[in-house]
């Protein structure tokens, strides 16, 4: 048998687990931000050039509220994070991938969206202008075009196409005979 203390020690601690439970999980719900707090805490970080934080939060709105308003706002800001070069510990190259993936993404996910125009255009820069895949970037224009034929934007692609591949001086040098 036991004592009356023993019996109050057990239920003290049969009723503190529960209770132990309720506060971890009241404080971990107080700790998800909306979407919107996530956002703006990404911005501020941008700002103060927190680079590794704000694609932290970009990501956590991503995985938490994919369906959220942010969504594809967040995916095009990844993209330029990782077109900036910004992300320590991600190489040149394997950064300029990613941000063509994150563009493309944006396009895929969210074309009815303004940003999912120049999310386009901007992936068909970087594997023409940063990768030098140019196939790849000839689809990707052409697709932008295709698209967004009366895009402002539609002239430089064209241009982009036009250029493929070319060094800087041999275009320097095609623009002044074409003006003589």
């Amino acid at each position: 048998m036991f004592s009356y203390n023993e019996f109050g020690t057990n239920m003290k601690k049969f009723f503190l687990i529960p209770a132990a439970l309720v506060f971890i999980l009241t404080l971990s719900a107080c700790g998800s931000k909306t979407d919107a707090e996530l956002f703006e805490s990404a911005q501020n970080n941008i700002k103060e050039e927190k680079y590794a934080d704000a694609l932290t939060d970009f990501q956590q709105i991503l995985e938490k509220h994919k369906e959220g308003k942010y969504a594809g706002e967040a995916m095009l800001e990844i993209g330029k994070l990782y077109h900036g070069k910004v992300i320590k510990n991600v190489s040149v190259d394997e950064s300029m991938k990613k941000a063509v993936e994150y563009y493309k993404m944006v396009f895929e996910k969210y074309r009815d969206q303004e940003y999912a125009k120049k999310a386009l255009f901007m992936a068909g820069f970087i594997l023409a202008n940063d990768i030098k895949d140019y196939d790849a970037a000839r689809d990707v224009y052409n697709q932008f075009l295709d698209e967004y034929p009366e895009s402002e934007m539609a002239i430089s692609a064209k241009y982009e196409l036009e250029n493929l591949g070319k060094d800087p001086e041999e275009i320097l040098q095609k623009n002044s005979s074409a003006k003589k």
